[in-house]
């Protein structure tokens, strides 16, 4: 064997694998192009055509899993951040529109007490309601007015209340029972250490009514004939030295008779709706 020939099955041996790759790639390329009508010159390819189409119809079966599947993750992610972006939206709408109703409650509560100070005609403070006393039947509570603002004990202290026939009336809450330099703490008219002479302005009657310790208030009139009937209006008598007269308290919410047939005991319902009181007006008394 002579030198070149040497040479040539060396490098035959060294590149042989190398060589069967190429060779089978550019085979089967050929195939595949060629399958892609079944034929080649009128000649069936039979088995070969049948195994490249059957590759030909996995990969793209398997290329259209990939692709679907990489859009459905796309389409995932897309729906998540609008699904996100909704939530967002909701709750800003949420919030606008907790933000307009208190507005519009306040609107309605200010509306109120600018119809009652057009004839409120006493020299007046107005206050925030800092704390209250939900124990005691919120017989009890706490504002942010005091002694700097000239407040004084008894002076006597109102909510602006509208009745039933849309009548602006000044609503009595109770009566400063202790003041510091910034705040100052107010007895209602639930409590009952609260007494206070009454006036049926549908009879005329006077009376006595009181609160209780669970948030009831009754009275008695001081004429034993005296009759009352279900929502009558109540207003303060002036009797006593602490409040002015003609303040609104509230109606008759019930009259029960008592052992003595000749007597009537009243419920009273107040005006004030004591668990929704924010904003008070304390009347400054000079007595």
């Amino acid at each position: 064997m002579s030198l070149y020939d040497g040479e040539q099955m060396n490098f035959l041996k060294k590149y042989f694998m190398r060589i069967v790759f190429l060779f089978t790639i550019i085979v089967l390329v050929t195939l595949i192009g060629l399958s892609s009508i079944g034929r080649v010159d009128g000649t069936n390819l039979g088995f070969f055509g049948n195994v490249i189409s059957g590759f030909q119809k996995t990969a793209f079966s398997t290329g259209q899993t990939l692709t679907n599947a990489f859009y459905s993750i796309q389409d995932i992610a897309k729906m998540r951040e609008e699904n996100n972006m909704l939530t967002d939206t909701v709750h800003e709408l949420q919030e606008q529109v907790r933000i307009l109703e208190n507005i519009v409650n306040k609107s309605e509560a200010l509306e109120i007490e600018y119809e009652m100070k057009k004839s409120l005609g006493y020299n007046h403070v107005v206050g925030q309601v800092i704390a209250l006393d939900s124990s005691n039947w919120f017989s009890r509570l706490t504002i942010d007015k005091g002694e700097n603002d000239g407040l004084k004990k008894n002076d006597i202290v109102i909510s602006a209340v509208e009745t039933d026939k849309g009548v602006v009336q000044m609503g009595l809450v109770g009566v400063v029972t202790e003041t510091s330099s910034n705040w100052s703490k107010v007895i209602t008219i639930l409590d009952e250490n609260c007494k206070i002479s009454f006036r049926d302005i549908n009879s005329d009657e006077s009376g006595i009514m009181q609160g209780s310790i669970d948030g009831t208030i009754t009275g008695y009139f001081f004429n034993s004939k005296a009759n009352a009937s279900k929502d009558d209006s109540l207003v303060t008598s002036g009797i006593g030295e602490i409040y002015f007269p003609d303040l609104y308290i509230g109606e008759v919410k019930d009259v029960v008779p008592t052992t003595d047939a000749s007597t009537q005991r009243i419920v009273v319902e107040p005006s004030v709706e004591f668990t929704k009181l924010s904003r008070v007006y304390v009347l400054k008394v000079d007595r």
